[in-house]
C-alpha cells in the first residue's frame, strides 16, 4: 500500500502537466462511513474520499473522476471498491487505485439522500438504502435492478433503514424504529426474481433477536474484541467519538464522525495514535478569497482565520484576530470583507467588532480599529456598539482601503489609510447598508466609488447603485468629503459583488439572480440582453480575466465563463463547469482569477478548487526579443511517453510558433488559442497525429519582425 500511495502522490505531479488542470484542497470532515482498504482505512466523507494510514495521507476529489464531493457509503468485495454519494452516484475504484470511475449516475434524478454507512454489497449486487427507499444494483452489468419502498408492513418513507448486513444468501435489514426484516436473496440472479417487489416476501424478526453486524449503536462504549475501552482520549464529555473499529492485523483503526485514531497494543500497552488531522488542508467554513498579485490565492474563514496559498500547499492557518466572525452573517450577507494593496497591505473586517489593517501578506497585524476606538465610524446597533461592513475595496490610489459602515441614518463611507488613520462621509447613503463595493479614478484624478447598497444586510434584500465622486482625499487635506453623488435604480435585490472591465473601462455587477454592467454613455444599469444558460442560478462572486471574460460563481449550479461576443456586453456566450469538471463543490461562495498562474480559484465551505488553463495568463508583459531571457522550454531533453506535454512559454500571444526537424521541415505550427496565455503545450505529435523520431527539434517564435529562436531533443 506504501507504493500505492508513493504512485498517488506521482499521479498529483504528472497532473500539472496538463493543459487544463483541476485540483482541489479540502477539510474531509465529517466521516460518514469507513472500511479496511490496504494498509489503514478508506473513509467517506463531505469532502472526498480520504485514505488514512499510519504513514500517509490522501483525499481522492472531482478530479480523481468521483464527480461529486460528498460522499455517504463505502463497500468492497471481490469485484472491487465502491463509493455512493450523497444522491445515489455510484462509483469504482480503479486504476491501481488512483482513480474511480461513476458506474451509475440515475439516482440522482430522484434528489433523495442515501442513508449515511449502511451500503452494503450481497455478492454482485449493492444495495443501497435511500430515506424513502431501497436499490439494488448489479455491478457486474452497471444496471439498475429494481427499487423498493416498503418492506413487510412497514413504508421506508415512514421509517428509513438504519442499518443492513448481508449474511450468505441473506439480507437482514434494522429499521430506524428498531423493527428487523430478513429475506432470501439469489443474489447472482435478482434481476429474475419477480417478487423482488412484493412487501409480504419480507420476514419479521424480533427486534430483541441479535444479528451479528447489525447491533444497535452505543454512544456511550467503544468496544474493541468484546473488550469496552475506557480510556479517556476516546471520550467527550462520556459519549464515544469512535463508530467505527477497524481491524488491522492485531491492531485497530478507531474511526468516528471527527476522529481517527490508530489503536496499537502489540506492545502490552494501549498506543493510540491520532491520525485525525488532514495536514494538507486545515481549513474550512470558507466564505471568501482573493487572488494575489504575486500569484496565489488569499482565503478568509467565517471561524475568523486568514490563510493563502500558491497551488502546492497552504500557509498554516492564522487567526485573524482575537474576535471570531459570525458564520450565519458570512454567508447570509455575503460578505466580501477581505482587500489587500500591492505592497503587501491587507484589510479586513470582524463582523460587529473591527477592522483590522495588516501587512507582510497577513501576517502581521498593525492596527485594530474597534468598537472602543471606532473614531468617526458609525455604529449600527448604537446600545451594541456594534460595527458592520458588508464589503470592502482598494482605494484607488492604493494608499488605503475604503468600507461603507451600517447605520440606521444611512451607511457611512469610511477610508482607512494603511498608516491607520480613518476619514468618514457620514451616513451618505439612501439605505442603512452598502453591499458591494468598488473604486477607481475620473478623468480628473478624482475617486469613484460604486455602491450597491442593501434596505436590509441579507444578500435578497432590495437596493440599487450609488455612485459617488469625490476629489482625491491627498488634494483634499487627507479628508473624504465635497462628493457629488447619482443614484441607479434597478437593481432588486442588491448588488452583492462587483468587478471592473480596465480594458473597456466597464463596471459589472452581479446580484443573486441577475448579471448587469453599468453604460456611462447612456448613464443607466443595463442587463445584458442574451446569456443563454444562466437562468435558475443564484449568484454569489463575479471577477473577470486578463481577456475580458466574466467568471460567475453560484450557490447551486457550479461555475460560469462568459464571453461577450465581438466585445458586445449584450451578447455573451457561456460556458458552464460543475462538479462534473472538477469542481469540489456546486456551491462557490466566492472566486477569483489569478493571471499570474493562470488560476481561476473558488471557495467552497468546505474547501478550495483551482482551475489552470493557458488562456488564463497574463501574456502582456511578456516579449520574444532575442535577447529576452523569460522565453523557456522544457523538459530538455523531451521524453513523451514519460513527461507527456513539452512547454514553451513566456511570449506573447499574438506570436507563432512552429517547430521544424533537424533538416529544417515544419513539423507542427501553433497561434491563437493554441498559445493562450503565451504558453504553448504540445504533446509531441505532428500535424498527421503520428509522434515524431526522436532527434535534434528546433521551435521558432514570431511575432511581427521579432523572432525567437531555441533548440531541443526527443527521446524515446
Amino acid at each position: 500500500m506504501k507504493r500505492l500511495f508513493l504512485f498517488i502522490i506521482l499521479v498529483l505531479w504528472s497532473a500539472s502537466l496538463a493543459v487544463d488542470e483541476w485540483k482541489s484542497f479540502s477539510h474531509p470532515f465529517p466521516i460518514n462511513d469507513a472500511m479496511a482498504f490496504g494498509d489503514g482505512v478508506l473513509l467517506a466523507t463531505d469532502a472526498g474520499i480520504r485514505y488514512r494510514h499510519v504513514g500517509g495521507d490522501y483525499v481522492y476529489h472531482p478530479e480523481t473522476g468521483l464527480e461529486t464531493s460528498i460522499f455517504n457509503a463505502l463497500a468492497s468485495s471481490e469485484l472491487g471498491v465502491f463509493a455512493v454519494s450523497e444522491f445515489g452516484i455510484i462509483t469504482a475504484l480503479e486504476d491501481g487505485g488512483k482513480r474511480w470511475r461513476v458506474m451509475n449516475r440515475s439516482y440522482v434524478a430522484n434528489n433523495v439522500k442515501t442513508i449515511p454507512g449502511a451500503t452494503v454489497i450481497g455478492k454482485t449486487v449493492l444495495v443501497i438504502p435511500f430515506t424513502d427507499r431501497l436499490a439494488f444494483f448489479d455491478l457486474v452489468g452497471a444496471t439498475s435492478i429494481l427499487t423498493i419502498n416498503r418492506i413487510g408492513n412497514e413504508s421506508l418513507l415512514s421509517n428509513p433503514v438504519d442499518k443492513m448486513v448481508v449474511h450468505g444468501d441473506s439480507l437482514y435489514i434494522r429499521l430506524n424504529n428498531n423493527s428487523i426484516f430478513v429475506r432470501a436473496m439469489d443474489w447472482e440472479h435478482l434481476s429474475s426474481d419477480f417478487r423482488l417487489s412484493d412487501p409480504a416476501t419480507w420476514t419479521a424478526l424480533p427486534a430483541t433477536q441479535e444479528i451479528p453486524g447489525l447491533e444497535i449503536y452505543d454512544p456511550t462504549k467503544v468496544v474493541v474484541n468484546g473488550i469496552t475501552l475506557d480510556d479517556e482520549i476516546l471520550y467527550d464529555a462520556g459519549t464515544s467519538k469512535i463508530k467505527w473499529v477497524i481491524p488491522k492485523g492485531d491492531d485497530y483503526y478507531l474511526v468516528g464522525n471527527f476522529h481517527i485514531y490508530y489503536f496499537d497494543q502489540r506492545s502490552g500497552k494501549k498506543n493510540f495514535t491520532e491520525l485525525t488531522q488532514y495536514s494538507a488542508f486545515q481549513l474550512s467554513q470558507i466564505y471568501e478569497l482573493k487572488a494575489l498579485p504575486t500569484g496565489g490565492a488569499m482565503v478568509a474563514t467565517a471561524n475568523g482565520i486568514l490563510s493563502y496559498s500558491d497551488t502546492y500547499g497552504w500557509r498554516v492557518p492564522k487567526f485573524a484576530y482575537n474576535q471570531l466572525l459570525s458564520s450565519v452573517s458570512s454567508y447570509d450577507s455575503r460578505l466580501k470583507e477581505l482587500s489587500y494593496l500591492p505592497d503587501g497591505h491587507v484589510f479586513f473586517h470582524i463582523w460587529g467588532h473591527a477592522y483590522l489593517v495588516y501587512s507582510n501578506w497577513g501576517e502581521d497585524l498593525d492596527i485594530a480599529i474597534t468598537s472602543e476606538n471606532k473614531q468617526c465610524i458609525d455604529y449600527f446597533m448604537e446600545q451594541e456598539k456594534y460595527m458592520t461592513s458588508i464589503s470592502t475595496t482598494p482605494a484607488p490610489d492604493n494608499s488605503g482601503f475604503l468600507t461603507a459602515a451600517s447605520s440606521n441614518y444611512g451607511y457611512t463611507l469610511v477610508y482607512v489609510t494603511k498608516n491607520g488613520d480613518v476619514h468618514c462621509a457620514n451616513n451618505v447613503g439612501d439605505n442603512p447598508h452598502a453591499g458591494a463595493l468598488f473604486a477607481t479614478f475620473d478623468e480628473d484624478s478624482s475617486w469613484v466609488i460604486y455602491v450597491g447598497n442593501r434596505e436590509c444586510n441579507g444578500y435578497a434584500c432590495p437596493g440599487n447603485l450609488e455612485v459617488f465622486k469625490f476629489p482625491a482625499p491627498k488634494y483634499n487635506g487627507g479628508e473624504l468629503s465635497n462628493y457629488t453623488k447619482k443614484v441607479y435604480s434597478g437593481l432588486t435585490p442588491g448588488a452583492i459583488d462587483m468587478t471592473y472591465d480596465t480594458q473597456e473601462k466597464r463596471l459589472w455587477l452581479v446580484t443573486t439572480s441577475g448579471l448587469y454592467y453599468f453604460d456611462d454613455e447612456r448613464d443607466t444599469v443595463v442587463t445584458p440582453s442574451s446569456a443563454n444558460g444562466l437562468i435558475g442560478a443564484d449568484y454569489s462572486a463575479i471577477d473577470i480575466d486578463t481577456h475580458g471574460n466574466l467568471w460567475l460563481g453560484s450557490t447551486n449550479q457550479g461555475a460560469y465563463r462568459l464571453t461577450q461576443k465581438n466585445k458586445s456586453p449584450d451578447t455573451l456566450t457561456v460556458q458552464h463547469f460543475t462538479t462534473r469538471n472538477g469542481l469540489l463543490d456546486n456551491n462557490i461562495a466566492d472566486l477569483a482569477i489569478d493571471p499570474v498562474l493562470g488560476v481561476a480559484w473558488f471557495a467552497h465551505e468546505k474547501g478550495v478548487t483551482y482551475y489552470k488553463r493557458n488562456d488564463l495568463k497574463n501574456a502582456s508583459e511578456n516579449t520574444i526579443a532575442t535577447s529576452a531571457v523569460n522565453v523557456h522550454a522544457y523538459p530538455v531533453p523531451y521524453r513523451p511517453k514519460i513527461h507527456g506535454l513539452f512547454t514553451i512559454e513566456g511570449f506573447t500571444e499574438e506570436s507563432t510558433v512552429s517547430i521544424f526537424n533537424r533538416g529544417g521541415a515544419l513539423v507542427r505550427s501553433f497561434n491563437k488559442d493554441e498559445v493562450a496565455g503565451g504558453k504553448l503545450e504540445w504533446n509531441g505529435f505532428d500535424k498527421s497525429g503520428k509522434l515524431v523520431a526522436p532527434g535534434v527539434y528546433y521551435y521558432v517564435i514570431n511575432n511581427g519582425s521579432k523572432v525567437k529562436k531555441g533548440k531541443f531533443i526527443i527521446v524515446h
